[in-house]
């Protein structure tokens, strides 16, 4: 049996499955063992309690569970974990604290990644063990899916360390050729796009709305959100009737034609996308964010289900939007019935 070893900051069994999921899903599929390692939390979650873990509806158990014969899970609460909290003596005294992280989970993961056939490491906190992993797994193929690029995710200097020195992965991954540049002095590098199975998404749902009045719209994540754009939005359309999913940092707005349903599992998401007219991206507009034109999930949905898809302007005629163009001959003809936009609504520029 081949066994991997997966370094991420998600959970097996959380609401919102990203793909890399689904990948440990079909490798388990095919015969793989996977010992799926959740990294990144500390003491310092609880305190300021993260919004990753209340999204979950439950407390993750501590240790490491054999959840079925081909999955392993393993979580823990390490003294520290990589992060910036924008108060710069704070944000000192944790990263001099930094080696109690990755001494905390070389313990725990020392037996694991010795029978490894396959680690990877997803971006995040899980890069600040690629040189641990390298030591442990020697004979290992190790891969770094860079899927989302952490610069714009206020990624600590120690992080953003650890990615540059890449040297340790035989193969970096991506979905994104934007985010595949910067890794150009890697001698392999591969776009290797995001996306879901067929089968989890060539279903019939049932619809989720209310109908009446306008159009309706869902912006179907939360990552990288802009909340003023989905402000723009509502109140220069207010007869659109708007639907945001995912888990957000702080209190929403109070708008009269926005619902903010939260974390929801993926059959649910798909429901809302299938039957909505509209599909809704405000990343915040700043360089570097033309990754998630091929690489967010959201918009791969959109695309599948014909859905016209709002971006911030600049993002329309991105590289990354160009490349993607042959998508958008794939999707014609996978929903018989495509709703428009009626003609009379004003649509705002996003």
């Amino acid at each position: 049996m081949k066994r991997l070893v997966f370094l991420t900051g998600h959970f097996p069994d959380q609401k919102r499955r990203n793909s890399m999921l689904w990948v440990t899903d079909h490798l388990q599929a095919m015969g793989w063992h996977v010992t799926f390692v959740t990294v990144g939390y500390s003491w310092l979650s609880l305190l300021r309690g993260d919004r990753r873990i209340a999204a979950l509806g439950k407390r993750p158990r501590t240790g490491t569970h054999r959840i079925s014969p081909s999955l392993t899970h393993m979580f823990g609460y390490s003294p520290v974990h990589p992060v910036r909290t924008g108060r710069r003596l704070l944000d000192r005294v944790l990263a001099a604290l930094g080696p109690l992280y990755t001494s905390y989970w070389r313990r725990r993961l020392r037996g694991p990644l010795s029978k490894a056939d396959l680690v990877i490491v997803e971006s995040g906190p899980p890069v600040a063990l690629a040189a641990m992993a390298a030591q442990l797994a020697p004979d290992a193929v190790r891969l770094y899916r860079v899927s989302d690029d952490i610069r714009l995710l206020n990624a600590p200097e120690a992080l953003l360390r650890a990615e540059r020195a890449h040297h340790h992965f035989n193969r970096i991954s991506t979905g994104s050729a934007v985010i595949a540049k910067r890794f150009a002095e890697h001698p392999n590098v591969t776009v290797d796009p995001m996306g879901v199975p067929h089968d989890a998404v060539r279903i019939d749902t049932k619809d989720p709305y209310n109908r009446g009045g306008g159009p309706i719209a869902v912006c179907a994540g939360s990552t990288q959100l802009d909340m003023g754009q989905i402000r723009k939005v509502a109140q220069e359309a207010p007869n659109w009737q708007i639907h945001v999913i995912g888990r957000l940092k702080g209190t929403p707005p109070d708008l009269p034609n926005v619902t903010w349903h939260g974390e929801l599992p993926f059959d649910q998401t798909l429901a809302f996308v299938q039957h909505a007219d509209i599909g809704l991206a405000p990343f915040q507009d700043v360089p570097g964010v033309e990754y998630q034109i091929t690489s967010s999930n959201r918009i791969l949905l959109y695309r599948f289900h014909g859905l016209p898809i709002l971006v911030p302007p600049r993002l329309c005629a991105c590289s990354e939007l160009r490349r993607a163009g042959g998508d958008r001959e794939a999707s014609k003809g996978r929903r018989e019935t495509s709703r428009r936009i009626p003609t009379k609504s004003r649509t705002p520029a996003v």
